[in-house]
């Protein structure tokens, strides 16, 4: 004999109106809220990341392969990087910041290329798509194969790491806001991934807008 089951309590929602003052009720009768101290000390923490993010730079490689890598990539950008509609724009701002990047290593020996979230986004994602048009381009692309994966396994872990911070300083957003809200944000553990059996996926990255 199956038990009987308790019938599962609703909650009716008709309007946003309704919505709010419920979850207003919510807030007001609950009584583990968040202090103004600790919404406060969460915004900072979110705010601080945030800020530390956008002006934050990775090497690409080691500083030994520096020169060179600048100088492919400024190379890649001129000739192999395919472009639609408003992507132009990127591509210029992509040039200008590798042209200050080699000055940069040329009066600084030793240093490594630095690039930010941005530009590693950007040039990740072209890496992944070269272009050109006909035979002789196909050849030339053919014999510069070794600096061009020398250059792409480079430039790999940094997106990884980045991305990997872009969902941490994103947590703590959520988590601010969830305060701020009068709940304390709970996290659930991550599904483990996936292992691909017949090689890796690429996927498109997002590019997120800058930061101020």
């Amino acid at each position: 004999m199956s038990e009987k089951k308790e019938p599962t309590a609703e909650l009716e929602i008709n309007n946003v109106q309704e919505l709010d003052e419920k979850l207003a009720e919510a807030i007001e009768n609950n009584d583990n809220k968040p202090t103004e101290e600790e919404v406060a000390e969460a915004e900072k923490e979110f705010q601080e990341a945030s800020r530390n993010f956008s002006v934050k730079s990775w090497d690409v490689g080691v500083a030994e392969d520096a020169v060179q890598h600048v100088q492919y990539l400024i190379h890649y950008v001129r000739n192999r990087l395919f472009w639609t509609k408003t992507g132009w724009m990127g591509v210029l701002k992509m040039q200008e910041e590798l042209e200050d990047a080699e000055k940069f290593i040329s009066s600084n020996p030793g240093s490594a290329l630095k690039l930010g979230y941005q530009a590693l986004e950007f040039i990740f994602y072209s890496l992944q798509n070269p272009g050109g048009t006909g035979w002789q381009a196909a050849k030339d692309f053919e014999s510069e194969n070794d600096i061009y994966a020398k250059v792409f396994d480079a430039i790999g872990p940094n997106i990884e790491e980045a991305r990997q911070e872009l969902k941490d300083i994103q947590f703590l957003q959520d988590k601010y806001a969830a305060m701020a809200q009068g709940f304390y944000l709970e996290v659930e553990p991550e599904a483990p991934e996936e292992v691909p059996q017949e090689g890796p996926i690429l996927e498109e990255p997002v590019i997120e807008p800058e930061k101020e």
